[in-house]
């Protein structure tokens, strides 16, 4: 909550400048704005952020000479962003924990975005002044989406004036305020959160499983709101950010749930791991793991978090398995009644995967499977 007020204290500002001022100071103006935000909220990520960002644009800037300096950037970059995350996840001192940069699991996966695209043979002539906008961006720093350079590009130059988008912006934001508020810290994590702590231990299923609804509701709640939010104020700014969230919990099977849910990572995983690793290996189920394994390992890097991707690996790997073999052909009522079924089995499967990550270790989320099996 913190960091929405320090967010939205900084915003306000920031879009107002963005129209006051000549049209050439502009987007300069949007960059000291994320600059003072980044430093202001840690002096130590903006260094880190700044650096990686330099660094990254002009080694792809020698691709035409050497290529080799492009996969060496990506892979100094992969290692860095490995190294923060098993630091941060120390227990042994409170330093540690919080080592890992401000939005540093967003802005490496940007950078390495952008070298490879630039490594093909895109987006190599971006100005360093949009680049820097692009990486300093500080809306989409804490929780996405993860914008691709070439759409930044034209919305940085297609950019106008729009009353009815600055107004639906105000609208966005306001939505992501009660998301994140209301629905998220107060009906998840307060109302949900203290009636299931009111239940005895003869009804410990029903306490286990919502417990993992509240965990589940909020952390939607949470990063959805943010995206809102993110996606408002850029409105304000005359500047359209791609939707990170489709009703998730509406998706029909798995696979549609990763359509829906945190869609720039997903279709950042599928671009850059499933399509390349498929391609190699000729393995789809082997590139699916591999995927999921990276999206977990993004988000922290413990066996608990790799649990989960492999649970909705695998997930993943039995929906294909399914609608590859087994062709239903039904009337309208029972195709009402399926697909009804599919939703409701697909978001108990996503409510139950969070009981993976939820709890702080292992074994403690295998206990909570096992009360859930009944065992």
């Amino acid at each position: 909550m913190e960091e929405l007020l320090l967010f939205l204290s900084f915003a306000l500002p920031c879009a107002f400048l963005a129209w006051v001022l000549p049209e050439k100071y502009q987007i300069s103006s949007v960059n000291v704005s994320c600059l003072l935000f980044i430093g202001f909220a840690d002096f130590v990520s903006l260094v880190v952020l700044l650096s990686s960002s330099l660094c990254t644009y002009y080694l792809a800037k020698k691709r035409d000479r050497f290529q080799f300096l492009v996969l060496l950037a990506i892979l100094l970059l992969a290692i860095l962003f490995a190294c923060f995350k098993v630091v941060s996840s120390m227990e042994t001192n409170v330093w540690m924990q919080s080592a890992l940069p401000l939005g540093m699991s967003y802005y490496v996966f940007r950078l390495i975005h952008y070298s490879i695209e630039v490594y093909k043979g895109n987006d190599e002539h971006i100005p360093i002044n949009i680049f820097l906008a692009y990486m300093l961006y500080f809306p989409v720093i804490l929780v996405g989406p993860i914008i691709r350079i070439g759409d930044w590009y034209r919305e940085i130059r297609r950019r106008r004036w729009n009353q009815e988008m600055f107004s639906n912006g105000l609208e966005r934001i306001l939505y992501g305020l009660v998301k994140i508020v209301v629905l998220g810290n107060y009906l998840f994590s307060s109302a949900l959160a203290g009636f299931v702590e009111t239940l005895d231990d003869s009804q410990i299923w029903l306490h286990t499983y919502l417990d993992c609804v509240s965990y589940a509701g909020n952390s939607y709640m949470q990063f959805a709101g943010y995206s809102d939010v993110a996606i408002g104020f850029s409105s304000l700014l005359g500047i359209r950010v791609m939707e990170n969230f489709n009703y998730p919990f509406l998706a029909r099977n798995i696979n549609d749930f990763w359509k829906r849910w945190h869609i720039s990572l997903s279709q950042w995983c599928r671009d850059y791991i499933f399509m390349p690793v498929s391609s190699m290996s000729r393995l789809p189920w082997f590139a699916i793991l591999a995927s999921m394994i990276v999206l977990g390992l993004w988000h922290e890097i413990s066996f608990r978090y790799v649990a989960w991707a492999m649970f909705h690996g695998l997930g993943i790997m039995g929906w294909y398995v399914f609608n590859r073999y087994v062709n239903l052909s039904l009337n309208p009522p029972l195709q009402r009644a399926w697909d009804f079924f599919s939703v409701l089995l697909t978001l108990n499967f996503t409510i139950v995967s969070f009981a993976w990550i939820k709890e702080d270790s292992l074994a403690k989320s295998v206990d909570v499977f096992r009360v859930l099996l009944g065992f």
